[in-house]
């Protein structure tokens, strides 16, 4: 699973940056007509995944779930703001849709607590012999 998330993590990111924007229509880096993403863009949602990938390496996946979440939403906007050619959407975001369900967040687990030292008490039953001490109440 850990690959597959992974591969999902550079397919968002090489989509991102092969639709670079930048080059001139013709040139031999952009072919005319092509659909490009704004180079800022490319590379603010490039670094995103890298983020995420660099969680997910580190096993922090509560992290990387976080920042997932913010590449899919940073996306969203992108898109809505109409930097994202359509021809490219969903791709993109089916790709980060992906990403998130992918990734569990499973917080560690708290520290056992631990009895402070000089605190040990002993409590035994202590039978006290003589009148009245073993009484139940209720003798009347």
């Amino acid at each position: 699973m850990r690959i597959r998330i992974r591969m999902i993590v550079v397919i968002l990111a090489c989509a991102g940056a092969a639709a670079c924007g930048g080059g001139s229509a013709g040139s031999a880096s952009q072919p005319a007509g092509s659909p490009t993403i704004p180079r800022a863009v490319a590379t603010d949602l490039a670094a995103r995944a890298d983020s995420v990938a660099a969680s997910l390496d580190a096993q922090r996946g509560c992290a990387a779930l976080d920042q997932a979440r913010q590449l899919s939403t940073a996306l969203d906007a992108a898109i809505a703001a109409g930097r994202v050619p359509a021809a490219l959407q969903p791709q993109l975001q089916a790709t980060a849709t992906r990403l998130v369900a992918g990734i569990r967040c499973t917080p560690p687990r708290p520290p056992a607590k631990q009895k402070p030292p000089g605190h040990e008490h002993h409590h035994h039953r202590h039978k006290h012999h003589g009148p009245g001490q073993n009484d139940q109440g209720g003798g009347d």
